[in-house]
């Protein structure tokens, strides 16, 4: 089990809702072992069923939710002031590789990015280390903007991101799941890099 609180990003909650034959969300909950799920990123969840699924993960307290209005989550007027100059950064960032990738003739999104920034800015804030999102810019937006914390080891460390990808390897490598099982997962959402996983999926 990874033990460090991770992000979770609205994406990874839909390929793990769209699987029918497994409770991906069971091995979330047994690969990381505190999860934390922003408000703006509850509030991209628009299907029902799912919306549920996540609410009773949160009141059960399997899953913590991060509300930045909320002083459960943010206690002080200064971390609050805080949060908001991360946000600040973090939403210059995404900009800032939007015009890079103009620049460099790359094709831009066409999506908000909203809970991927509220995300990267809570997790700065409290010294998150790890999201766990299939948002493509996020390892780039990380590296490009130097988005650091401080860790336990009060050594500073970027972000971490774990890809659909990373996520798939890392329950085989944490035994949580038989490799059949995580192929079939992939193959549903990413067909066409099964072939990727497979040169991965082995490695320690």
């Amino acid at each position: 089990m990874i033990k460090e609180p991770v992000f979770i990003d609205a994406n990874i909650i839909i390929h793990a809702a769209s699987f029918r034959q497994a409770d991906v969300f069971d091995w979330i909950n047994s690969l990381y072992g505190q999860v934390l799920i922003h408000v703006e990123v509850l509030n991209e969840l628009k299907t029902s069923s799912v919306r549920d699924k996540v609410d009773a993960f949160i009141n059960n307290g399997t899953w913590v939710l991060f509300d930045p209005e909320s002083e459960a989550s943010i206690a002080t007027d200064d971390l609050y002031d805080l949060y908001l100059v991360y946000l600040t950064e973090v939403r210059l960032a995404f900009q800032q590789l939007d015009e890079k990738k103009i620049r460099e003739g790359r094709p831009l999104k066409h999506t908000s990015d909203l809970g991927e920034i509220h995300s990267l800015a809570a997790a700065r804030l409290i010294s998150a280390g790890l999201i766990c999102s299939d948002d493509a810019d996020i390892r780039e937006v990380i590296n490009d903007a130097e988005l650091y914390i401080v860790n336990q080891e009060e050594q500073e460390i970027l972000i971490r991101q774990h890809t659909f990808m990373d996520f798939c390897i890392h329950l085989k490598r944490y035994e949580v799941v038989k490799r059949s099982q995580i192929r079939k997962f992939f193959k549903t959402i990413r067909p066409h890099d099964l072939i990727v996983l497979d040169q991965h999926i082995d490695e320690i």
